[in-house]
């Protein structure tokens, strides 16, 4: 009775995770050729998770910009780096406010910025979206700076206001304090904004403004409007901006290099898999269940997980996490081997929880190590090894998770109506102490 019991209990526990596999596995290729799919007669969508994954400029196209940054006005590098630091935070904003969530923007070397931004096509383009970089001045009508805006001004935006659009101004604390003194001396009078010394516009000053929100009006269309906010953005760099290099990838190279790289991992997957049935048949096929789980959970986490931006080197960290999972199978499988060998006198279930306790430190000790240099070169690397180690990271930790939980879990099922069979879990083989 108690062994019909295990054997019901463990065929509900693979059924279920079959069932809970492939309801996940369809909710991630989009079925209707379509992005997303309504939910019932709600108002929402539901996107297919594919569709959710970010990608890198690699992979959907765009472009990217190298600009060189003038460092000169600083006297000491932790000022500089301190400045360059506050460059990409405002770059980043302008973008994310654009609607360009997915840019990159990531300093090279000392004096260099580099900007990515997927989908976009052309120079003019990219330039329009975070300005031609400048130096911004506020100044009164005896020209002297009330304003600098790499200092007071976090940014501009075309913004509608009582019926036509306008430029909305907001300020930093520091800026907010000198606004409002700037405003309540200039009252009635004309406060001009200069870009590299030169004459944009001289809006005139109606009240005291003192809580860091200004617009500026002028019956402006929006086209009008957003490219006076570029102009007055491209000024609230920490530093002066030289544009130094810049380059297109097409959309159809993007696809093409994701479709091969998706292609190299199922081929990757179907080799390691049918690698690990020939060689250790049951436990072979235990940890090929356990490997498309970790699959289909590993392409959720890169859609949910928000530092994600697949690469190229993404897709490399990730056939290399896979590599890594049947690693950590292999060295359970052995072990198991290893309680098994001798005189048959451990039964095969023993010989799997004994396997899986002994293996347990190797695949601990060989997975930290390689989750410590992810960790570092998501730190210390340059963008294209971030996405690297950000996706290998990510499958090392799920990799050691199904091998450890997942498989063992499988295992245990097949057990329950078969736990004698040492042909089937691949551990025949012939005792060296009978052939002595």
């Amino acid at each position: 009775m108690s062994n019909n019991k295990h054997k019901v209990r463990a065929a509900i526990i693979l059924s279920i995770l079959i069932v809970v596999v492939i309801a996940m596995a369809l909710l991630i290729v989009p079925l209707n050729g379509e992005d997303s799919f309504p939910i019932g007669k709600t108002n929402y969508d539901f996107y297919w998770v594919s569709k959710t994954i970010k990608l890198g400029l690699d992979l959907e196209g765009g472009m990217y910009a190298i600009y060189e940054a003038d460092l000169s006005g600083f006297s000491s590098a932790e000022e500089a780096s301190v400045a360059m630091q506050g460059t990409i935070a405002n770059l980043e904003s302008l973008l994310f406010s654009k609607g360009y969530t997915e840019a990159v923007v990531t300093q090279q070397g000392n004096n260099s910025i580099r900007v990515e931004v997927p989908s976009v096509s052309d120079t003019e383009q990219l330039i329009s979206l975070i300005g031609d970089p400048a130096d911004l001045e506020f100044r009164d009508a005896e020209g002297n700076v009330l304003i600098k805006g790499n200092q007071h001004l976090e940014s501009a935006t075309a913004v509608m206001y009582e019926g036509s659009y306008a430029v909305s101004l907001q300020f930093n604390e520091e800026g907010t304090k000198e606004f409002a003194t700037a405003t309540q001396n200039n009252i009635g009078k004309a406060i001009s904004i200069y870009i590299n010394n030169e004459l944009v516009i001289s809006p005139t000053v109606n009240a005291a403004i003192t809580d860091g929100n200004a617009v500026i009006t002028g019956n402006y269309t929006y086209t009008q409007a957003n490219e006076l906010a570029v102009k007055i953005n491209a000024g609230t760099f920490a530093v002066k901006l030289t544009p130094k290099q810049t380059s297109t990838i097409s959309p159809t190279l993007g696809q093409n290099a994701l479709q091969y790289g998706i292609l190299a991992g199922l081929i990757g997957i179907a080799v390691v898999m049918t690698f690990m049935v020939v060689v250790y048949r049951g436990l072979g096929l235990a940890a090929s269940f356990a490997l498309l789980i970790y699959t289909v959970l590993l392409i959720y986490a890169l859609a949910i997980v928000p530092w994600v931006q697949l690469t190229l080197p993404g897709i490399a960290g990730v056939i290399l996490s896979i590599g890594m999972a049947v690693d950590a199978n292999v060295i359970i499988f052995e072990r198991i081997k290893d309680e098994r060998r001798g005189k048959h006198t451990v039964a095969i279930p023993t010989a799997v929880k004994s396997g899986f306790k002994k293996a347990l430190s190797a695949i601990i000790d060989a997975n930290i190590t390689t989750i410590i240099g992810a960790i570092v070169m998501i730190i210390f690397g340059a963008t294209a090894i971030q996405s690297f180690a950000i996706t290998l990271l990510i499958g090392i930790i799920l990799s050691m998770v199904t091998a450890i939980f997942v498989t063992r879990l499988i295992i245990w099922t097949f057990t329950a109506f078969n736990d004698n069979s040492d042909l089937f879990y691949g551990l025949r083989f012939r005792d060296m102490e009978e052939d002595a």
